[in-house]
């Protein structure tokens, strides 16, 4: 029976190392890419907008159309001595017509760039998309590690107070300790179980974010932790007036919502063209069979101008031109949200290099003093909640300092997905 326990056991870690693979940042980032629907809504919104533009470009081609009809029965009038008579009698038409727009005062030129810019705005959304979708995966993964190291430093702290707390039993039974010192442990450690279970039940939910961002099975999932290597990361020294400046050229949301109100500019230009008309060429060759049979042909130009619509058109480039206002307006408030984003983050940056560092010292000159306190207590010479507050102000400075590691690393993803290019961390 245990033979056929061990080699099940086998098995199963022989299937877990099979199919368990350890994914860097980068490969998690191009699973979600690959995968994830936001990317393929993007990717799709920019192929109509490129479609869209071909269909506007069509506009400066003539059109060729072929036109037909068919009456069994149809009533014609003709003049016979000098009266009007009617006749019944099948009818059938057949022609091809070519129409081309010689002059319409250039709106399909400013269609043609509007379509353009809205092909250009797509390009940028979708950019964008990819820079949220990489900010969505560094969180996810990083706080899948900082999980990761939650745990470590909590199971440290159970197998402290599960020790002490046996100490503790041990040296009440020898009359050494009271019931008090034994109590006040095993509370702690349940506490400390209480910690686990929360943060492994969080390291799930982390599992589950990263694998739905990136189409990996839950269970095949093992990360790198190189959240210390990244911690490391610095951002170059540059004026506000510089990182506003790279913000503004590199942003893709700005860039996207640039190229929008350039593609409003030319559509109320467009509109404002409309009361001028049109002016074509119409050429068409046919085949008539009614009462006798007969080809026809014509050629010739074709103007029209739109005398009175109910203000329509003056109503619609109004329209425009305050959707042009209105757009410019909103493009400001973006730049100014996203840059008390920029900076926000910049601070933050600058702010948790320094945190880190002193809580690192404080967690290494505490580590110390647990062992001296420790030995203190066995010596009768400290008491539990000398003990007690040691450790727990030991593990609170070793979970500020991942905290702040992974509060680093989501300002450098924002930080990244603001500026996504002309900065390199």
């Amino acid at each position: 029976m245990a033979l056929i326990i061990r080699l099940y056991f086998f098995i199963f870690i022989t299937t877990q190392a099979l199919f368990s693979q350890t994914i860097s940042l980068q490969e998690a980032i191009v699973a979600t890419l690959e995968s994830h629907p936001d990317a393929k809504i993007a990717l799709l919104s920019l192929e109509k907008s490129r479609a869209n533009l071909g269909v506007t470009k069509a506009l400066r081609h003539p059109e060729i159309m072929l036109n037909g009809d068919y009456f069994p029965t149809k009533t014609l009038v003709m003049p016979t001595n000098g009266a009007f008579a009617t006749r019944d009698s099948s009818t059938s038409h057949i022609d091809v017509t070519v129409t081309y727009t010689l002059w319409d005062f250039g709106r399909s030129s400013e269609r043609i760039n509007a379509a353009m810019y809205e092909n250009d705005a797509s390009l940028s959304l979708h950019e964008n998309a990819q820079a949220v979708l990489i900010q969505k995966v560094w969180q996810a993964y990083y706080s899948l590690a900082y999980l990761h190291r939650l745990i470590k430093t909590t199971e440290h702290s159970l197998a402290f107070y599960q020790a002490l707390y046996d100490q503790a039993t041990h040296l009440r039974h020898s009359g050494l300790k009271t019931q008090i010192d034994e109590e006040r442990f095993y509370a702690s450690l349940l506490e400390s179980k209480d910690t686990l279970a929360i943060a492994h039940s969080e390291e799930r939910k982390a599992y589950q974010i990263l694998s739905l961002l990136t189409a990996l099975p839950l269970e095949s999932i093992v990360i790198e932790d190189d959240f210390e290597a990244l911690c490391g990361t610095t951002i170059p020294l540059l004026s506000e007036e510089k990182w506003r400046t790279l913000l503004m050229e590199n942003n893709a949301q700005l860039s996207a919502f640039s190229f929008k109100i350039k593609q409003s500019e030319s559509l109320h230009v467009s509109a404002s063209l409309e009361k001028y008309g049109t002016i074509s060429a119409v050429a068409s060759t046919g085949y008539d069979d009614s009462l006798s049979s007969y080809n026809t042909t014509q050629i010739g130009i074709k103007a029209s101008i739109p005398l009175y619509t109910g203000g329509k058109l003056s109503h619609q480039e109004e329209k425009d031109r305050v959707g042009v206002l209105t757009s410019k307006e909103e493009l400001r408030s973006l730049e100014l949200t996203l840059w008390q984003e920029l900076y926000g983050n910049i601070q933050d940056l600058k702010r948790l290099d320094s945190t880190i560092k002193a809580k690192e010292a404080v967690a290494h000159s505490l580590a110390k003093a647990i062992l001296i306190i420790k030995g203190r207590y066995a010596q009768g010479l400290a008491t539990y909640i000398e003990v007690l507050e040691a450790q727990m102000a030991y593990d609170s400075a070793r979970t500020s300092v991942n905290s702040a590691m992974l509060q680093k690393i989501s300002s450098l993803a924002n930080i990244h997905r603001l500026i996504p290019k002309g900065l390199t961390l």
